[in-house]
């Protein structure tokens, strides 16, 4: 494809570096044709932590104000991996600065700001990734592309449980501060569950009714999450933010089979009762990062747009409001 973008090397500048900022670092070293060339981060703690396991951000300019780095620093990208209600701003200011956007999730904490942000990505013409990392999982995009491709048959069901230590792990953090986090764990660790239920069943939610209980926090830990799509299919999200340790399984029903994640193991499920166990399949591992770079470059075409945010986030707040109602159902299409 051609490349809008003419450039042999992709700077980015990082808003946010704590851990997760790190993680992305850490998948930068293996994809060529980009450079960090700026650090934006209040805190001095995060930015030594930085520079100590990447000895070759030494010389890096860095900024306790993103502001600062964006009016200062010759960049085309930033990576923005700061709490959750600031990446409004952070995305918009990089957009208006003609700067190229990956954040991390959840894109926005409110529909109409992820309405904001898609609209001023498109508009823009710049390159814009939500790092929804399953999106580049091999066993997700074969569940994607099986489904897609009609051989399965309708989806008539869908079923999704995550369990983590995420009240004890974030006790104390930004994470259970709803002016930082915007919710819960249903819209931070749990956001990359609502996507894999819209990106890869294109299932479409008509009735949604939730149960939420906070577990003494200010924002959601648990979540019981029922669900009727407007194919006919059902559903349910278990969102178990106070468990003992880290778990996640997913069933999809269709017509002519089905599909079972265990353990971040794929099996699929025939009609007649038979199943493959899924090994060894082809494709790159959870790098949205590459993903970046390489579109930016004209390489490669976008695989977690900033569009996968709008319905996450509306069904996201769908859930909110029944929960706030005692598990009264909410229409999807009414939520604005």
């Amino acid at each position: 494809m051609a490349n809008p973008f003419p450039m042999s090397t992709v700077r980015l500048g990082f808003i946010g570096c704590g851990g997760i900022a790190r993680h992305h670092m850490n998948l930068l070293r293996d994809v060529p044709d980009c450079e960090i060339v700026a650090l934006a981060d209040p805190s001095d703690e995060q930015i030594a932590r930085c520079r100590k396991q990447f000895p070759h951000l030494a010389d890096v300019p860095v900024f306790a104000d993103w502001r600062e780095m964006l009016d200062k620093v010759e960049l085309d990208a930033t990576h923005i991996n700061t709490p959750h209600t600031q990446h409004i701003e952070q995305c918009l200011a990089s957009i208006a600065k003609g700067k190229h956007v990956i954040c991390e999730k959840p894109l926005a904490t409110t529909t109409t700001h992820a309405n904001q942000l898609v609209e001023a990505i498109e508009k823009s013409g710049l390159v814009g990734v939500l790092a929804y990392q399953r999106h580049y999982v091999p066993l997700y995009r074969l569940i994607r592309d099986k489904i897609a491709s009609g051989d399965f048959g309708e989806v008539t069901y869908f079923s999704a449980v995550l369990g983590q230590q995420w009240k004890r792990g974030t006790a104390g953090s930004w994470r259970q501060d709803p002016a930082l986090s915007g919710g819960g764990q249903i819209n931070d660790s749990g956001s990359h569950v609502v996507d894999q239920m819209l990106w890869a069943t294109g299932l479409v939610p008509d009735v949604i009714t939730a149960i939420m209980d906070n577990r003494g926090t200010p924002v959601d830990i648990d979540s019981a999450v029922s669900i009727r799509f407007k194919n006919g299919a059902l559903g349910t999200l278990s969102i178990l933010g106070d468990f003992p340790c880290w778990h996640e399984d997913f069933t999809i029903g269709c017509e002519k089979g089905g599909f079972l994640v265990r353990f971040g193991e794929l099996t699929m499920v025939n009609n007649d009762g038979s199943k493959y166990v899924c090994k060894d399949l082809p494709g790159q591992q959870n790098n949205p990062d590459r993903n970046f770079v390489e579109a930016i470059l004209g390489k490669a075409t976008v695989e977690s747009p900033f569009s996968c945010a709008r319905d996450v986030i509306k069904f996201t707040e769908g859930a909110w409001k029944s929960a706030a109602m005692g598990g009264a159902p909410v229409k999807f299409d009414e939520l604005t």
